[in-house]
């Protein structure tokens, strides 16, 4: 029996050293596609796939916002409860200069373009249940947004976008899971939702560009809120994380032959945590009016680029006004 035992310690001890080693192994660095090239082309080529990764943060916030429900935490009062909010989203953006031709260790700055994104917000109750301790509500969350397709000249939708007239469509779903507990504790609220930007396009190389990208993005948004009520006044606050990917296609323009490049697709993934509050006035019994304010967190992805005026660690700011109406 004893030597069984150690036998089997042996074996144990044998599999965790290889575990071991595996873990502390150094994986072999991943080739980048702009390794092949060299010189003021290789400056390029990174600069592209740097701005692709350093814009999806910003266009995923642009359509996913703070609170989904804005003004509240809390879900519907019962089954059918319907509440429509009109709502305009506002953060600044920072685009790199498309016609860096890497001479310099710093791309320019091209544009600082004030993206103000109007939606229209639903929430649906869908069901409602008394518990010991309060009561559980569960709402569908729905969004349009909408944004002029000729805001800017430096950001550009293809004709085969979702659009309505001069509007393109972005379209954002999910569900709120509601606690509403008795005494004086305050509303929680777990809100998973999706969103997404369509497609669009910024720099061209056929006018100066030497880098051009497509891209649309998609994000999962998860939002816990907790929020009371004062009166006439309500105040909200909470964070979340957004899970965010972008699919894209890049092209850039030989340094040396003055030729471009074939173009290359592929998807980029990110992660950003962020902080909301909402100030809520209540206007009678169907209508509120609701001031909002958030920080997404900036993170570290250590890029080789130096864009002016943009660092993605530093986070940013963003805000929004909405009037809601109880149907």
């Amino acid at each position: 029996m004893r030597r069984r035992l150690t036998s089997w310690f042996g074996i144990a001890w044998v599999g965790f050293s290889a575990s071991l080693a595996a873990q502390t192994t150094t994986p072999e660095p991943v080739p980048h596609p702009c390794d092949s090239q060299t010189g003021t082309t290789k400056a390029v080529c990174r600069a592209g796939y740097d701005a692709v990764s350093a814009i999806v943060p910003i266009g995923a916030l642009a359509v996913s916002r703070g609170n989904p429900g804005l003004g509240t935490a809390a879900a519907g009062q019962r089954f059918g409860d319907l509440v429509i909010t009109l709502r305009g989203n506002y953060l600044g953006a920072r685009l790199p200069a498309t016609s860096y031709d890497g001479a310099s260790d710093t791309v320019a700055l091209a544009r600082r373009l004030a993206v103000v994104v109007p939606s229209a917000d639903l929430r649906l109750t869908l069901l409602r249940r008394a518990l010991p301790m309060g009561a559980a509500s569960v709402d569908f969350l729905g969004s349009i947004s909408g944004i002029p397709r000729h805001a800017t000249d430096f950001v550009r939708f293809g004709d085969d976008v979702r659009s309505i007239g001069g509007v393109v469509l972005g379209f954002g779903y999910g569900l709120r899971i509601g606690v509403e507990p008795n005494g004086p504790l305050p509303v929680v609220s777990l809100n998973v939702g999706r969103s997404d930007l369509p497609r669009f396009t910024i720099g061209d190389l056929t006018a100066g560009s030497n880098f051009a990208y497509s891209l649309s993005v998609s994000a999962i948004n998860v939002r816990l809120m907790a929020g009371r009520r004062f009166g006439g006044f309500e105040f909200t606050g909470g964070g979340g994380v957004d899970l965010i990917k972008g699919d894209y296609s890049l092209a850039y323009r030989d340094q040396v032959t003055n030729t471009p490049k074939p173009r290359a697709d592929s998807t980029v993934s990110a992660m950003r945590i962020l902080t909301v509050v909402n100030a809520a006035f209540h206007l009678g019994s169907v209508a509120r009016l609701t001031f909002e304010g958030g920080f997404q967190v900036g993170k570290n992805d250590k890029l080789p680029t130096i864009f002016e005026g943009t660092n993605t660690k530093s986070g940013r700011f963003f805000g929004g006004v909405g009037l809601g109406f109880k149907l």
